[in-house]
């Protein structure tokens, strides 16, 4: 069952533009126009307050069910006797948590008591104004956002009403809130309803604002006001009855619209990574708030959730539809739009830059594009050209990278080029691999027990697994260096010497790749310490195995060997538990890639970050010299200010007293030791890589892959998962309210893969892995 309008049940929610404006009022208007319509429908009436203040001698419940008819189900959740704020009114607050889910329930209810019926109309009153708070202190704006409800705001008609009225309405407008009507009371001599009628028309989205009759003076009889109330509530409903055949006629609009959508896009959209033919029912997402999307089912006519369970593409981390990040978007847009960057300089690009700059201290260099793809395309640039540069290279002779087999670094051609022949780049035409790739050595868990897994190149034509005590010892790299397995270290250091020495005659313009993590090739682990290796033998011998000579006038300041070039377009940003993948390796490179997370999973933004020298190999007098890349909205203030704000906030999660130290590493350094952290269960982890279609299990930060067994084939080819993430997506599950929710998952071949968010709750990984567990046995 979900929380959620369906074609059926008609949901609102009245916020108010400020306390005493009329809510209650309009509330108890609406609920009798409601119960006229409903009595010719076959409906249901329901009223909820979550939260009353001042009870009883105030209950706006007890208003509203005085001049409703008694087949008005009413309800206040949430009672305190001081006429004081929420956050204020008890000193023993129940947390957001507990409010959403009895406010949930008594939805639920109230859809399971209309099941008889044709269906509901159900009205949510909120206290106070749009930011008055919830006993948490949560403004009610957000608190509510979960739900989504379309809303009735209550305007104010007094002097200065405009203002609070249209400030409102932008906040709830700015959060994602549909509002279809503004009520107000009628006052002839300010008028406000006018121009905010003309004010609304301005904001290209439809919303219809009415005035009615204000209400009679109170009286000192109490008999005679109420019957006084009752005569002004018989003349509203001339006004309000309209209003709410306005309401209802948008109600089925937005469904009609809600209708056709999976069938046009059918028609019209060109999905990316998508085989049409293959595509069985299309995803319809009406909204989406933290870690769930809010999708649409025609043949149910209703909404349920989907935890998104693949992070939207890794992107992901602070949830959908986050105010801070929506506001400090807004800002920068409001501030700027977009502005020219090339010789210009605008403060959230500068602040981006500075604060990139402070964590990534060998760095001195912040070139900004749009997406990984790009920023990976500048930073192969940056390395050969200052590669070909130290070295003599001619300007047409071939250059080539050294990579790791099994990495992607994106879609554009020449990030192609960069990778090893693979399922993304067979059928492109223009792929020529420039490149020669090590075979990497994997990380696992199976049966319960971590290990490294050596590819058959490493070990004279046969595999061998290396076991380990605990994953954390894996991760020991930054600590340890060689001497987390110094044996090992030996055979990762002769094997790389031996694959320099063969690439002798080549010239090798960028070391590439994906620290611990590469995604797009199937959520593989890399040991660490092999890349740990890597970066040590290009530093310290590449120059010489390879036999490059530093041309005169050139020097080997800034980087050593050839450039290395971290991509963390995925890994960086804590995805994987600390800020930068290369923390773990306890080494770091020459020129990265930042995407993805980098903005919260709103806006798309890229960084390239290099050094000094770097940088100083495009300067000179002569224009075509310099580093020509560029797009067009490069350095836009809106991602960057969205970035900067990220990464405040993302640093706050990762402090020492931070929500993950209590949440997810404390748990983890229970059992496995204190070098890295995941954010899904140990003893879930456990359980799955002993499940017997399971072949291993590998998590680290955010990111939880298992791998499937398949005898026929594996990588992005395998269709071993197909039902699998059909029943994670379509199956019956609840979360821990009572609500229908499922996984939106994708998988990478016989790979599933789920990812969390950086604000994702105990609680939603438990949900998760409950589902995912429920999967893969059935």
């Amino acid at each position: 069952m979900s929380v959620y309008t369906s074609r059926a049940f008609q949901a609102y929610q009245l916020f108010a533009a400020n306390t005493n404006v009329g809510k209650t009022i309009f509330a108890t208007g609406l609920c009798r126009a409601a119960a006229l319509m409903a009595a010719n429908n076959n409906h249901d009436v329901h009223y909820l307050k979550p939260v009353q203040t001042g009870f009883p001698v105030d209950s706006d419940e007890r208003h509203v069910k005085t001049f409703n008819s008694p087949l008005l189900r009413t309800h206040t959740e949430f009672a305190y006797p001081d006429p004081v704020s929420p956050h204020i009114a008890t000193d023993k607050p129940p947390t957001d948590r507990e409010v959403l889910d009895k406010t949930k329930q008594h939805i639920l209810n109230a859809i399971e008591q209309s099941k008889d019926k044709a269906g509901a109309y159900y009205f949510l009153e909120t206290a106070g104004g749009i930011h008055s708070p919830v006993m948490s202190g949560t403004s009610q704006a957000d608190f509510y956002r979960a739900l989504r409800l379309p809303t009735v705001l209550v305007g104010d008609s007094n002097l200065g009403g405009i203002s609070t009225t249209l400030t409102s309405f932008e906040s709830l407008h700015v959060r994602g809130y549909d509002v279809p009507s503004v009520l107000l009371f009628d006052n002839d001599r300010y008028k406000n309803h006018e121009l905010i009628a003309t004010r609304m028309g301005q904001y290209h989205t439809p919303v219809r604002v009415a005035c009615v009759p204000a209400p009679p003076s109170p009286l000192e009889d109490p008999v005679a006001d109420q019957e006084a109330m009752r005569k002004y509530y018989a003349q509203l409903d001339e006004y309000l009855l309209p209003m709410m055949q306005f309401l209802d006629k948008d109600h089925h609009a937005r469904f009609d619209r809600l209708d056709e959508m999976a069938e046009k896009a059918s028609n019209k959209f060109w999905w990316p990574f998508t085989q049409h033919s293959l595509v069985k029912k299309v995803t319809v997402m009406d909204s989406a708030h933290q870690d769930r999307f809010v999708t649409y089912d025609k043949e149910t006519q209703s909404k349920k959730d989907m935890v998104d369970s693949c992070a939207s593409w890794w992107t992901q981390g602070l949830g959908h539809g986050n105010a801070e990040l929506t506001l400090s978007a807004a800002y920068a847009a409001g501030r700027y739009g977009h502005v020219m960057f090339p010789e210009s300089c605008n403060e959230p690009a500068l602040a981006l830059a500075e604060k990139v700059l402070d964590k990534d201290t060998w760095a001195q260099r912040v070139f900004f594009s749009d997406n990984g793809s790009t920023a990976m395309e500048v930073a192969l640039k940056m390395a050969m050209g200052s590669a070909a540069k130290r070295y003599g290279w001619e300007q047409k002779q071939p250059i080539t990278v050294l990579g790791v087999d099994g990495s992607y670094h994106g879609d554009t051609i020449g990030a192609m080029d960069a990778c090893s022949p693979n399922v993304y780049n067979d059928q492109v035409q223009w792929y020529q691999p420039r490149g020669h790739w090590l075979q990497p050595p994997t990380v696992h868990i199976a049966k319960g027990k971590p290990y490294v897994q050596l590819p058959s190149t490493m070990v004279d034509g046969n595999t061998e697994r290396i076991d380990y005590d605990s994953v954390s010892s894996i991760y020991a790299v930054d600590q340890l260096g060689n001497q987390r397995d110094s044996a090992l270290a030996d055979i990762y250091k002769k094997h790389i010497e031996q694959q320099l020495v063969q690439l002798r005659g080549r010239n090798v313009g960028a070391v590439l790749m994906e620290p611990l993590l590469m995604g797009a090739g199937g959520m593989i682990f890399v040991d660490p310490l092999f890349q740990r290796v890597v970066v040590d033998t290009i530093r310290e011998q590449g120059k010489d195995l390879l036999g490059y000579t530093t041309q005169q006038g050139q020097n080997d300041a800034g980087w050593q060997g050839v450039p290395i070039v971290f991509d963390e377009v995925f890994a960086g940003w804590y995805r994987l538990g600390r800020r930068s993948a290369a923390d773990y390796l306890g080494v770091y490179p020459d020129i990265v890639a930042y995407a993805k997370t980098l903005t919260g999973g709103l806006l798309p933004l890229a960084l390239t970050v290099t050094k000094e020298e770097l940088f100083k190999t495009f300067l000179s007098e002569q224009k075509p010299d310099c580093l020509l890349h560029g797009h067009s909205y490069t350095a836009h203030p809106m991602g960057s200010n969205v970035a900067k704000t990220t990464i405040d906030i993302l640093d706050s999660l990762a402090k020492p007293a931070g929500v993950w130290e209590t949440n997810y590493h404390q748990p983890w350094k229970k059992h496995d030791g204190g070098n890295m952290f995941s954010m899904w269960n140990w003893e879930t982890v456990q359980e799955l890589s002993h499940l017997p279609n399971v072949d291993s299990v590998m998590t680290l930060g955010s990111v939880l892959a298992v791998t499937l067994k398949d005898d026929q084939t594996s990588g992005y080819g395998s269709t071993v998962s197909a039902s699998i993430i059909q029943q994670l997506r379509h199956g019956q599950f609840l979360d821990n309210a009572g609500v229908n929710v499922n996984l939106f998952a994708r998988p990478l071949g016989n790979v599933i893969y789920l990812m969390t968010s950086q604000i994702t709750t105990p609680d939603e990984v438990a949900v998760c892995e409950r589902i995912l567990l429920s999967a893969l046995k059935n």
